[in-house]
């Protein structure tokens, strides 16, 4: 993509980007997820293939232009403006940039590094909100950060083992169509 200029196809793949995170979040809503949000899903996949196949600066548009969508659309719960922040817009932003941290092979597969980057920066945004901004659910006694991790990190693993194996799957196929373009 020219770094230079944002061209007419770049625009439609970013739309398109975000239009598959927001079906991909409908779809995912199905399965139960945590009391104050959070659930394993699929929906950002399409962020972390726009950061790859577009680069992370397109990546970050996605994720930002997902966050945007959410809540004109009606899909985001949020408690409070420093939720805006951490729960969406840091940790989807976060993941646009899985496309900018090198890959290494392991053996014959590749490791694709930024989405586990990625994955670790949301995981940290949620870890932030659930310890300062959902402190009053922990249970009396429980240190908030120990409740905040625990609340997070079975979804937060569970995406990214989701991701990254999907990813890993079409990834290939799609860079190879992608350059043919």
């Amino acid at each position: 993509m020219n770094k230079k200029t944002l061209s007419t196809r770049a625009i439609a793949y970013v739309a398109l980007f975000i239009a598959m995170q927001l079906v991909l979040e409908v779809l995912f809503k199905v399965i139960p997820g945590q009391p104050q949000g959070g659930s394993i899903t699929l929906s950002l996949l399409p962020i972390v293939l726009a950061s790859y196949l577009m680069g992370a600066q397109y990546g970050v548009i996605v994720g930002v232009g997902a966050t945007a969508m959410q809540f004109v659309l009606g899909l985001a719960s949020y408690y409070g403006p420093w939720s805006v922040v951490l729960d969406y817009l840091v940790p989807l932003s976060a993941l646009g940039i899985a496309g900018f941290i090198p890959n290494f092979k392991l053996g014959k597969t590749e490791v694709y590094t930024g989405i586990f980057v990625g994955m670790i920066l949301k995981f940290i945004s949620h870890l932030l909100s659930g310890a300062v901004l959902f402190v009053s659910y922990a249970p009396k006694n429980m240190n908030p950060w120990v409740y905040s991790f625990l609340y997070n990190i079975g979804y937060n693993v569970g995406t990214l083992i989701l991701t990254y194996v999907v990813f890993a799957l079409i990834y290939p196929k799609l860079q190879k169509a992608f350059k043919a373009i």
